[in-house]
């Protein structure tokens, strides 16, 4: 008795080794295009980008989200690839939710954490905990300087 495939096939096995090399040299070459294309999107950010337009749009709230995405776009081309991901309002809301108790001063660990949740990047979460130094007690003034500090690195 033959199977179901073998009477709607004529072949016994659904795929023939000539069409499983193929398939396979096409998942060789897809999986290389992948692989080419996310090297490509992290060299050049853009994907750190975009998780910055989307955070920027959810603070704002902006009216017209078109125009709003067209003018951060032509700020940070117009300013350079330094120009922060955060204005200061957006590092001040942080500190606040750092400063639970609406003192003015954070902790060193406050601080850290807040400064973590502020990176975009492996390589800026990497220069929080392991290059900057954190004072005991880090007020809001301070806490903006040791921000844009870190995240001036790319």
């Amino acid at each position: 008795s033959r199977s179901a495939r073998q009477q709607f096939t004529g072949r016994s096995s659904l795929f023939d080794a000539k069409e499983l090399r193929a398939m396979a040299a096409h998942g060789q070459v897809h999986n290389e295009e992948l692989k080419r294309a996310q090297e490509y999107l992290a060299k050049n950010r853009v994907l750190e980008l975009f998780n910055d337009l989307c955070a920027s749009v959810s603070f704002h709230k902006p009216v017209d989200v078109r125009a709003f995405l067209i003018q951060e776009l032509t700020m940070r081309e117009n300013e350079g690839a330094e120009h922060g991901f955060f204005d200061d309002s957006e590092i001040n809301a942080v500190f606040g939710l750092a400063d639970l108790m609406q003192t003015g001063i954070i902790s060193d660990a406050q601080a850290k954490m807040a400064l973590l949740s502020l990176a975009n990047s492996q390589k800026q979460k990497t220069h929080i905990e392991a290059t900057m130094t954190f004072p005991e007690e880090i007020d809001s003034n301070m806490f903006k300087d040791m921000a844009k500090e870190a995240l001036k690195v790319l």
